[in-house]
């Protein structure tokens, strides 16, 4: 698994973006639905108040994808699609190898279940079968279209994590819908800031 980054050619999306972000890739890379370890990182944008972000020139949209899929994904560079009601152009591609360092950061985790005592079970439940050993920071509920109605998810630090369980967590992902950009993570560099209310 490596992380493949596309400079982003557009300017605003919805802040809930995921759901048309990944409609608007497969317009383009129909194959995105057959790869299950595949995911679509959060694109981060300013926000407007008005329900959508702003994107900048600096904007990427970055991919964690198998081996076998980066040089698919780097024939993308140069299409166009459409999300929220807004034209993308896929730019320039660089693939970036996994991080070895800690602690790991996930803006969203969603395992099916919206109560957080169920989700901390969750991930309790899904760490121990991974054989991942760390301790964890659950953060605030997000809410996010999952195609079919409203879900919610909660930020998750990891932190304590040996470099080989980091890579694991990196690749294998946690919980659910992927391609809408949860159970990602990325390096992050203070476990204070993750606005904790919780810690396993």
């Amino acid at each position: 698994m490596s992380d493949i980054q596309f400079e982003l050619k557009g300017d605003a999306l919805p802040l809930d973006h995921a759901w048309v972000l990944y409609q608007g890739l497969l317009s383009i890379a129909p194959w995105l639905a057959d790869e299950e370890a595949l995911g679509i990182h959060p694109i981060q944008g300013a926000d407007t108040g008005g329900g959508e972000m702003i994107l900048n020139r600096r904007t990427k949209l970055v991919v964690r994808s198998p081996a076998s899929r980066l040089d698919d994904l780097a024939r993308l560079s140069g299409h166009s699609f459409t999300a929220g009601g807004h034209r993308f152009t896929l730019g320039a591609s660089k693939i970036k190898p996994l991080t070895q360092h800690t602690p790991l950061y996930a803006h969203t985790v969603s395992t099916g279940s919206e109560d957080e005592h169920a989700f901390t079970r969750d991930v309790i439940s899904q760490l121990d079968s991974m054989n991942i050993n760390t301790r964890f920071i659950c953060g605030r509920p997000q809410k996010f279209f999952d195609g079919a109605k409203i879900a919610t998810g909660y930020s998750l630090m990891l932190h304590g994590l040996p470099i080989e369980h980091a890579i694991r967590v990196q690749q294998q992902g946690l919980g659910l819908h992927r391609k809408l950009g949860c159970g990602i993570f990325i390096p992050h560099k203070s476990i204070t800031a993750v606005g904790a209310i919780d810690s396993v």
